[in-house]
């Protein structure tokens, strides 16, 4: 079975794709990350906008604990080191990491991984990032896609690490299974939880050199969360509200052409 590490953060579903990841490989190590404080700070906020952001996060909250309740502990027997906000790049973690001679690195949820320990896994660092290069990438890119009306953009992308962020070869890519029902939280949850049972099948394919990856080419959109307004925010429940959703789905074939993806499955 091969030997995997999973460098992630620590909410419920950071543990949720540790299980699936359990499920499959000899899972080794988990190094969880802190998320940066800055994400949820509303102290430069009006006290309307801070009020809105608060309610955003607090129902982000609520739909998570929905999809990942079961999940509140990483997998048992596995070690878990836990690091600060922009911890995972240094020497200490790259000699953990080393002792443990992993077959994979798998990310998710993790500060940019940087040299030396890029250089010391090329090729063997795979990424889970919650949106579809190159149309989206960097932060927040299940979210910018309901900001821009571009719903088709949803979805997860499984690609190799290299030093560009979010540009490396593709391995694989989803999209949710979307329903008019679907509040905005809900649409990121949903890819999570298809990314976990996806995920553990497209490792393996590479392991197996059944799949090397596909360039990307595009340039595509990069966001940064410095970027997400409180006004871009709201504008993301608007579109919710005015029927994104249901726009999308009456349109979903022709639309989902327009952003073809790389799909393994």
């Amino acid at each position: 079975m091969s030997r995997v590490i999973f460098l992630t953060s620590d909410s419920l579903r950071h543990k949720y794709i540790a299980a699936q990841l359990s499920e499959y490989f000899d899972l080794k190590l988990i190094i969880t990350e802190k998320k940066s404080i800055k994400i949820e700070d509303t102290t430069d906020l009006t006290e309307e906008d801070a009020a809105f952001t608060a309610k955003h996060f607090k129902a982000r909250a609520e739909s998570e604990s929905s999809f990942f309740s079961a999940y509140t502990s990483f997998p048992k027997g596995v070690k878990c080191v836990n690091l600060e906000h922009r911890k995972i790049n240094t020497e200490a973690v790259l000699d953990t990491i080393n002792k443990v001679k992993p077959h994979r690195i798998i990310l998710f949820g993790t500060s940019i991984i940087k040299n030396p320990l890029l250089q010391k896994y090329t090729g063997k660092i795979i990424n889970l990032h919650l949106g579809l290069s190159p149309y989206y990438k960097g932060s927040a890119t299940n979210l910018f896609p309901v900001i821009y009306n571009e719903i088709s953009c949803i979805g997860a992308t499984i690609h190799i690490v290299n030093e560009k962020v979010d540009q490396g070869p593709i391995l694989h890519q989803l999209r949710p299974e979307i329903k008019t029902s679907d509040i905005l939280h809900d649409l990121g949850n949903k890819v999570i939880h298809q990314s976990g049972k996806e995920l553990p099948v497209i490792i393996q394919k590479h392991i197996d050199k059944a799949s090397i990856g596909v360039i990307q080419t595009q340039k595509g959109k990069v966001f940064r969360l410095k970027n997400l307004t409180t006004s871009l925010l709201r504008k993301a429940y608007i579109n919710i509200e005015k029927g994104a959703i249901d726009n999308y789905l009456k349109n979903k074939e022709a639309t989902d052409k327009e952003y073809p993806i790389i799909t393994l499955l």
